[in-house]
């Protein structure tokens, strides 16, 4: 997955518990693509300061996954979910199972 979209999507399950200067920064550089200096002028606060701030949400936000695991079951849902939807659900009931067995691993 790319880190662009992956931190995006774990921002929008665990974003509320950053800073709320964390999470303005945060948007401004995955949502909005606003540049570290463009952030850093914008904020009067220094370049380093901006990465800095990045840095240790993206840090935040994968510690987060890695305690709760949100993420990573929604993903195995959404597939449990398609390959339940698939016309040949027997061709499909091994598949089911292996994906929900490995959630155990968890």
């Amino acid at each position: 997955m790319d880190k662009n979209v992956e931190f995006t999507m774990l921002y929008d399950i665990y974003g509320k518990l950053l800073t709320a200067k964390q999470q303005e920064i945060f948007e401004e550089y995955y949502l909005y693509n606003l540049s570290l200096r463009e952030i850093a002028e914008n904020k009067k606060i220094s370049y380093q300061a901006v990465r800095d701030s990045i840095k240790s949400s993206e840090t935040a936000l994968l510690n987060f996954e890695n305690v709760t695991h949100t993420l990573s079951l929604t993903e195995k849902m959404a597939k449990a979910y398609s390959l339940c939807d698939s016309e040949d659900l027997n061709e499909k009931k091994n598949e089911l199972k292996m994906l929900l067995k490995s959630e155990d691993d968890i």
